[in-house]
């Protein structure tokens, strides 16, 4: 190796920004990880258990279904990244795959906004923008890590589904 840092435009990863955007459907690109992330937002969404009368939402079944969907786009973007980012070797692993985190992200990113719909409590929502905050710190903290070499991804497993319902 010559010692030179491999370029970080070679990362094809999404700024945070972006996440947020393609979430909301507010972004568009070529690039797979948009769609996946929009999926994902709108796979979590339909996570949440409750109307703002209370009562629950969902048919028998529905919960798992949804979040064997989620799985399924968690998996296509870890093969996705195993592909297309580069892993450095002897860089420490970070905790999760690329998909879980986008997938927590996506996660908090609906649980916020139906708390801001939803809560008349002001500081119930406060603390849900404040997390998303951190999320979306944490998530450009990992790219910036990622692009300087300094922090390679796990490939990813989606684990054992244990039913909730």
């Amino acid at each position: 190796m010559s010692g030179r840092k491999p370029s970080a435009e070679k990362v094809p990863l999404l700024e945070p920004t972006h996440v947020l955007q393609a979430i909301s459907g507010r972004y568009t690109s070529n690039l797979p990880l948009v769609g996946w992330v929009r999926e994902l937002g709108d796979m979590h969404a339909e996570l949440i258990p409750v109307r703002a009368t209370r009562t629950p939402q969902h048919r028998a079944g529905f919960c798992e279904q949804v979040r064997a969907g989620i799985d399924r786009v968690v998996h296509e973007i870890d093969s996705w990244a195993a592909r297309n980012i580069s892993r450095t070797k002897g860089a420490p692993k970070h905790t999760h795959s690329l998909g879980e985190v986008l997938s927590h992200i996506a996660k908090i990113y609906a649980e916020t906004w139906w708390t801001v719909l939803h809560s008349a409590d002001e500081e119930a929502r406060h603390r849900a923008w404040f997390h998303l905050s951190e999320a979306r710190e944490g998530y450009a903290e990992l790219v910036k890590e990622i692009q300087a070499r300094r922090l390679q991804l796990p490939l990813g497993w989606t684990g054992i589904r244990v039913c909730t319902e």
